[in-house]
């Protein structure tokens, strides 16, 4: 894909995702070889311990020249951290943000690139449902929404970190002093020209959530 300055940047965080490194790469090229747009691919391994960074390692021996950059932890950070590090190492005039789980459709993100090039800044893509989940999740992440639609001014409830920003809002973001970052909120706190579009939440091509009950009334404690 060559190097310098590239069109469009995608940003994947990776945590334990072994199983779903190489899927989501051939998927971002299939979608996006036909467009003939310069990309890269930058995943970032977020501490794993499942293999993840040996399979990025043999994922980028194999194709050495499809576009893709490697970010390594020394141990786990955490995804707003994981995204954070991606941002700041993309190159792209616009930087798109998904999960390595393909819960992200790759497919929607061509009608997120052609809003980016008739002008809006932030891209968000918005749940049109939330797929499956279990009872008492599905019940937290509601409450968890809830307080943040309060506490920030800004309707949560079909939020996600599946994203388009333009290079501008990359770079006043990466600007933040804050460390304990809030991501999905963030993008729309920034104020940029913005617009919406839905996605079908996917079933994980691999593995399982990260995401337990415990671990989700943490991250919402630490982000109100």
């Amino acid at each position: 894909m060559g190097s310098g300055k590239k069109e469009l940047s995608f940003v994947i965080p990776c945590y334990n995702e072994a199983g779903n490194v190489e899927a989501i790469y051939e998927a971002i090229h299939s979608v996006f070889d036909p467009e003939g747009i310069c990309y890269e691919i930058v995943m970032v391994n977020d501490g794993s311990k499942d293999g993840t960074r040996e399979k990025l390692r043999a994922l980028f021996s194999a194709h050495p020249d499809g576009g893709l950059r490697i970010v390594d932890f020394s141990r786990n950070f955490g995804k707003e951290a994981a995204i954070f590090a991606g941002l700041q190492m993309a190159r792209g005039k616009c930087c798109a943000v998904m999960d390595c789980d393909l819960q992200h459709p790759p497919e929607t993100l061509p009608e997120m690139y052609r809003l980016w090039r008739a002008g809006y800044d932030v891209v968000e893509g918005v749940k049109a449902d939330r797929g499956r989940e279990n009872v008492v999740y599905r019940c937290m992440s509601k409450l968890f929404y809830r307080l943040m639609s309060l506490a920030t001014h800004i309707d949560m409830s079909r939020a996600s970190d599946f994203k388009m920003l333009d290079r501008k809002v990359v770079d006043a973001l990466a600007a933040l002093p804050e460390r304990n970052t809030f991501f999905r909120a963030l993008s729309s706190w920034a104020g940029y020209k913005t617009v919406s579009v839905e996605y079908c939440v996917q079933e994980r091509a691999a593995g399982y959530s990260k995401w337990n009950t415990f671990g989700l009334f943490r991250y919402a404690i630490n982000n109100i």
